[in-house]
């Protein structure tokens, strides 16, 4: 197990560094000088000489190399310059936005958990039936539901029609129901599908025919066996969408004003702010990686059995 968890930090640490490098010859190409969008800002007819000054100030007239090391630097010491897009220090910014964020992917998580979990089961329980047929095609028009689309269908009928909620964000928890629904309705189709699939060849197999056979009734096995062998897979989209998640709540972000990581990202890379686009695309990638050696590491403790057959 040690050298399991070893091996995927040192994983861990080469994907980081490799989107790292990137990300930032990404942004890097975009051709824009943050020095000179700084000074200009303040004087529309600055000199070759206060830009000049600004760049030398900043780091920017150093090797591109030089510079990297200097942003790697700088992001574990909470310090990578300041922000062309809010004109204040971009970690501050992030330390700002990205926990509305992680309560809008929270959010989503919590509602993703209370769709697909009871409706699962009852589509497994009652495999064929008419609530069955119904899910699974409710299934696929949720999978087909952008998000974006569902968050302006959302707000016309919550907020615009029957005054539930409003259409700018509300203070508390309250804010973010609705986009966090928005977020999750489409993961949570996903989910319904593959864990359905997924209990159902669980109770065709040969230890729940024994179990039959031994008295025990379909509701029993389905629950106190079934479930538990059928969670691998889940447990590892879970933590494979949270990143997703994190990524594509820019979009709902914006549908409902919510002021995140998204909606800064857009607002910087609008600005083609580049230091802040890298820092932002790093910090999520480090969550997407975070999030999946999490996944790995809950299987291997939720089924040993079945991760000893899978490297066998």
């Amino acid at each position: 197990m040690k050298r399991y968890i070893a091996k995927r930090i040192l994983m861990f640490l080469l994907v980081l560094i490799g989107v790292s490098m990137l990300s930032f010859a990404l942004v890097e190409a975009f051709g824009n000088d943050p020095a000179e969008i700084i000074v200009r800002r303040g004087n529309i007819r600055a000199t070759y000489e206060q830009i000049e000054e600004m760049r030398r100030s900043m780091g920017l007239d150093k090797p591109l190399p030089v510079r990297y090391l200097n942003w790697i630097r700088g992001m574990f010491a909470g310090d990578v310059g300041l922000s062309i897009y809010s004109f204040k220090p971009v970690m501050e910014d992030i330390s700002v936005y990205f926990p509305t964020s992680l309560k809008l992917v929270g959010m989503a998580m919590l509602w993703i958990l209370v769709l697909f979990l009871p409706v699962s089961l009852l589509c497994a329980r009652f495999r064929d039936s008419v609530f069955d047929h119904a899910v699974r095609l409710l299934s696929i028009v949720g999978l087909s539901f952008p998000a974006f689309w569902l968050g302006f269908l959302l707000l016309i009928a919550f907020a615009v029609k029957l005054s539930w909620f409003t259409v700018t964000p509300a203070s508390g928890i309250r804010g973010y129901v609705l986009p966090a629904f928005a977020l999750a309705l489409p993961v949570a189709s996903a989910f319904i599908r593959i864990f359905r699939s997924a209990l159902l060849k669980e109770m065709s197999s040969d230890y729940a025919q024994y179990a039959r056979a031994r008295g025990l009734s379909p509701g029993r096995i389905l629950t106190a066996h079934a479930v538990r062998n059928a969670l691998p897979p889940i447990v590892t989209l879970s933590c494979q969408y949270l990143g997703y998640l994190i990524a594509g709540a820019v979009v709902v972000e914006n549908v409902f004003s919510v002021g995140g990581i998204g909606a800064y990202l857009i607002g910087c890379v609008t600005a083609a702010d580049s230091t802040a686009t890298a820092t932002c695309v790093v910090i999520i990638a480090a969550v997407f990686v975070v999030a999946n050696l999490a996944g790995d590491l809950i299987n291997r403790l939720l089924c040993p059995w079945m991760v000893k057959e899978y490297n066998a």
